[in-house]
């Protein structure tokens, strides 16, 4: 997602939670006053594999097609609609 004071953000794509690595793969968390401070890995890894367990998935599962429509199906049917908005690109000039 980003990168900031050279900590690197990398936000899951299906639980989209962040975890925040160092080029040396050093883990951090986010400080409650802004920044980063020193995390534990297994624990900030240990918050996502639950995660996606309550999701019927885990870090194997590939955010693809197939994953998105049974996504879309399981909100249905909890009554929560979605609004989807494609837009398409188009060639623009600017003189």
């Amino acid at each position: 997602m980003g990168r900031v004071n050279g900590i690197n953000q990398y936000k899951h794509g299906i639980t989209r939670t962040y975890l925040y690595l160092d080029d040396a793969g050093n883990c951090y968390m986010k400080a409650e006053k802004g920044g980063y401070v020193p995390g534990n890995w297994g624990v900030e890894l240990g918050k996502m594999e639950a995660c996606l367990a309550r999701l019927d998935a885990s870090l194997a599962t590939p955010y693809d097609e197939q994953f998105i429509v049974r996504k879309r199906n399981a909100l249905q049917q909890q009554g929560i609609s979605l609004l989807t908005i494609e837009v398409q690109p188009h060639d623009t000039n600017i003189h």
